[in-house]
């Protein structure tokens, strides 16, 4: 380690800092870890880096205001119950390894007597593919010394998964932890064992690796990027790397263990910089800004088409500078709503084309938004006839059970072959896809004369007792009252078990539900949809209400559309977790809404003090709705906006 002498000058240079100024922290219930990179005199282009002023500023501010610095090996024993932390308590970590750290934050460190964690990706110290490398890394003796100092633990920051491969025919590069590699020679995707070898493969060689250069045990990994999934938790586990880093930007309960979620050191922050990331948004929700969009606008047979129709839509999405876009999943050309072809690989539908993983991905990269799969729920034709008949919902009709003549010719959430289905469906979305979220197509109901599917009706008997089911208005109140409840309760089951589907693959994943507005209005309708805004809002991180005036066939647009708002403060959550969703086209006339009309109802939606707004749906080649009128009620960014002034 190098002499401390200019360390302590260092620190002395910038004593005039006035702390006093800063307002305190509040006190919080668990750890804040601290994730930094490079920490160099000055940063320069590099938006993950801190400088050194900055990193002792932070420290500094910490001491002051009672915060006690824990080791992994703290942290770890307060998990398994060995030992109680104090109140408020801070965990710093370094990623990386970049020589920065050895010159500078360890010796510092070892001055403060403060420890930390130092995430080493092996095959960089190795001289490999050092293309994600920025700055000048530490060498092996450096980490040695460092590893067996009191004040530094070496964890895994894997071998060589802090890289991106390709994930698609497109060619576009996603991370490698958690993303199927995709063969452009022989056009396949990695099989899930040949992914789980490579992965385990990849922690067994970086942790053996640490463990023979540096004589220490290695317990713990920071997922590169931040990124993980259950596959690469099994792997590590099996490897005895208990203790697994993330980067998602919230507290550590005390009484968390796994996934430990860290604050990302980004932008060189100042104090107040970093103390404002710190608070978080209450409640984690901040305002959406949300379109709606059909993957069939941007399909076309000839791939250099779909291109320049994906390149138009980018630009329309970045221009109104929405937050997250709900993008069509499914194929959907003809206007059914029963959906017999998608847009990504799987096992169960023909794949119109392998688009969404692709679309996604630039609309991510290039118009920094969020992306939710759309999704259908129910309403899905199986390519063999004969078993999906078998699996269709079935209603009451003309004195008999017959499948559903519903818009939506849905499977029954009863059965449990629909469940399997889906359930493939869904997995092999998430394996292709980097989204942030499902939102739930509007098949999701069941009405008042359905299901008559054959396992619904051995469900009836359990519910209601002992009684056949017999044409709906033959039952009693209680009766239907109790089946609409069980019919209820196993359409969200069945949305649950979808979302742990997803989860396996994209454990962060949000979720999203689409309602009809009915049911937020008036609780008697739950016979009618078997849904119920109450339940959804404790069930999905968003409700989406269908708030469409036009379909719906008011007579007072706007104060329907604030009765909706003000119904939604009746509940807990609901300003916080419910998106109104209006529509932009009049599908009973068969034309687009007046850009101004629908203007008037986002700000009638907004003054009433709603916080989520969308719409759908888009077409980004005739610019409906139009974006100069719509965009100052469904953009994000400042009003008013720089392009606008210029």
């Amino acid at each position: 380690m190098k002499t401390n002498n200019k360390i302590l000058l260092f620190i002395l240079s910038i004593a005039f800092f006035s702390f006093a100024s800063v307002p305190l922290l509040a006190a919080n219930e668990g750890t804040i870890v601290l994730s930094y990179h490079d920490v160099p005199k000055e940063v320069n282009l590099d938006d993950f880096g801190a400088d050194q002023q900055s990193f002792v500023n932070t420290i500094e501010y910490f001491k002051m205001h009672g915060y006690t610095f824990i080791s992994l090996d703290e942290l770890v024993k307060s998990k398994k119950g060995g030992i109680v932390l104090p109140e408020k308590t801070i965990l710093l970590t370094f990623d990386d390894a970049y020589e920065s750290f050895y010159e500078f934050a360890y010796p510092l460190l070892a001055e403060y007597k403060i420890p930390c964690t130092l995430a080493v990706v092996s095959s960089w110290i190795e001289g490999g593919d050092t293309e994600y490398v920025k700055h000048s890394l530490m060498s092996w003796e450096q980490i040695r010394e460092a590893a067996n100092s009191p004040y530094v633990e070496v964890i895994s920051h894997s071998h060589n998964l802090h890289r991106g491969v390709i994930y698609n025919p497109q060619g576009n590069s996603a991370p490698a932890a958690v993303s199927r590699q995709y063969d452009t020679d022989t056009q396949t995707y990695e099989d899930e064992a040949a992914y789980v070898k490579r992965i385990y493969d990849d922690l067994k060689t970086s942790k053996e690796m640490l463990e023979e250069k540096t004589g220490k045990m290695v317990r713990a990994i920071a997922w590169p990027y931040g990124l993980y999934n259950e596959i690469t938790i099994e792997q590590a586990a099996k490897l005895g790397l208990e203790v697994q880093f993330t980067l998602n930007d919230k507290i550590v309960a005390p009484n968390r263990f796994g996934q430990i979620s860290r604050f990302l050191i980004h932008k060189n922050p100042t104090v107040l910089d970093l103390l404002k990331d710190l608070k978080l948004v209450p409640n984690g929700y901040s305002q959406e800004r949300i379109v709606q969009a059909d993957l069939d606008m941007i399909y076309d047979p000839d791939p250099d088409q779909t291109e320049r129709n994906l390149s138009a839509f980018l630009d329309r999405v970045k221009d109104m500078r929405v937050t997250s876009v709900y993008l069509q999943a499914f194929c959907d050309i003809e206007g059914t709503g029963n959906i017999r072809e998608v847009y990504f690989p799987n096992r169960v539908l023909p794949v119109k084309q392998d688009l969404f993983s692709r679309v996604a991905h630039q609309l991510k990269s290039r118009a920094n938004v969020n992306v939710y799969a759309w999704m259908p729920m129910l309403s899905i034709e199986l390519p063999e006839d004969a078993a999906r008949d078998g699996l269709y919902v079935r209603e009451f009709n003309e004195g008999e059970s017959k499948v559903s003549t519903s818009w939506y010719k849905r499977l029954s959430p009863f059965s449990p072959a629909t469940e399997e289905i889906l359930t493939k469906l869904y997995e092999d979305l998430a394996v292709h896809a980097n989204m942030d979220g499902i939102v739930f197509l509007d098949d999701g109901y069941l009405n008042e004369e359905e299901d008559f599917h054959p396992d619904a009706v051995a469900e009836y008997e359990i519910v209601v007792g002992d009684e056949k089911l017999a044409a709906p208005l033959g039952a009693s109140i209680s009766e239907r009252k109790a089946w609409t409840e069980s019919k209820t309760k196993k359409l969200n089951e069945l949305s649950e078990h979808l979302l742990k589907a997803v989860a396996r693959y994209r454990p962060e994943i949000k979720s999203a539900r689409t309602l009809y507005a009915p049911v937020v209005l008036d609780d008697s309708t739950m016979e009618r949809f078997s849904q119920s805004y109450e339940e959804s809002l404790a069930l999905y991180d968003y409700v989406v209400i269908m708030a469409y005036p036009y379909l719906e066939e008011v007579k007072a647009p706007k104060k329907w559309l604030a009765k909706l708002v003000a119904v939604a403060k009746t509940q807990p959550e609901g300003i916080e977790k419910t998106v109104f969703k209006i529509q932009t086209f009049d599908w009973k006339k068969k034309g687009w809404i007046d850009s101004k009309i629908l203007d008037q109802w986002l700000r009638t939606l907004v003054s009433a003090g709603a916080r989520h707004l969308a719409y759908y749906p888009d077409d980004y080649v005739l610019d409906y709705p139009e974006k100069g009128i719509i965009r100052a009620m469904m953009s994000v960014e400042d009003f008013p906006s720089e392009r606008d002034w210029k």
